[in-house]
């Protein structure tokens, strides 16, 4: 095994329940995959800033693909960015209303290059759930005057729809899925929470790009994660991992699964028996 790429799902994941992790554990094995020239990278459905900030020591050191692979930073410089269309997203938005009522689907947001946007009247529940998984919010009147934007206020990336707690998550998943054109995909982000944008990209894209920029092959990474929006890095290289709390669809499409769950550092165990030794 020679491993020169570690890519990382953070909620779930790498990250347990109370959003954190050890940092001192990570710290020692983080410093022995940097004397060996090993990248870090953490892939997530989530948002560049907060990426950055959950890793604020080594903030420089590590590579993100963020927005499910939509973003790609080394460190803090933007390698890539795949945005929507102003049309598709013009178009998914008036889908959603016509299709949807506020009880099924109870949280819409638009993830930008720069902030996370939310309706004014967003009730408090999902402001604090917003608050826990991204960090640069705005709230608008509207998410449908967010066309309007010009480009160097910021890119608009996704579209994020939260359904009920108490709906049937697969039939409103089909649903939804059934109304998107061939531009654009969801993916499934865990939490009743669907992320779409572009058919073109995923986690995986993002792994991609990567891998030329550092002239790294499949089986010479190493990823884990939990959910849909995994499935595409966990199938890439033989030296995949689903946590040991995913379910049994993610688990099928990994080579491999962690001996311990999010909660009790499953990404760091396997690192330091497989790595270190």
């Amino acid at each position: 095994m020679n491993i020169k790429m570690i890519a990382v799902d953070m909620d779930g994941t790498f990250l347990n329940d109370n959003n954190t992790y050890d940092w001192k554990r990570f710290e020692k094995i983080f410093e022995y995959l940097k004397q060996r020239g090993i990248h870090f990278v953490a892939a997530s459905g989530s948002q560049f800033q907060r990426l950055q900030g959950q890793f604020a020591p080594f903030a420089n050191e590590i590579d993100y693909i963020s927005q499910n692979g939509s973003l790609v930073h080394c460190g803090s410089q933007l390698e890539i960015s795949n945005p929507l269309q102003v049309t598709d997203y013009v178009d998914l938005l008036k889908e959603l209303k016509k299709n949807f009522s506020s009880k099924d689907l109870v949280m819409k947001i638009t993830a930008g290059l720069e902030y996370i946007y939310a309706e004014k009247n967003l009730s408090a529940p999902y402001i604090d759930r917003l608050k826990r998984y991204y960090s640069a919010i705005k709230s608008v009147s509207s998410l449908e005057h967010l066309a309007a934007l010009e480009n160097n206020e910021d890119q608009l990336i996704k579209v994020g729809v939260t359904f009920a707690p108490d709906i049937d998550f697969e039939t409103a998943s089909a649903k939804l899925r059934s109304l998107l054109p061939k531009s654009l995909a969801s993916l499934d982000s865990g939490f009743n929470t669907h992320l779409i944008g572009p058919a073109s990209v995923d986690k995986k894209t993002g792994i991609r790009y990567l891998q030329e920029k550092y002239q790294i092959r499949d089986d010479e990474i190493m990823t884990f994660g939990d959910n849909e929006n995994d499935i595409g890095m966990l199938s890439l290289t033989p030296y995949s991992f689903a946590m040991n709390n995913a379910t049994a669809r993610i688990k099928k499409a990994a080579k491999n699964t962690t001996v311990y769950d999010n909660n009790h550092a499953g990404v760091l165990d396997t690192l330091e028996k497989i790595l270190m030794g």
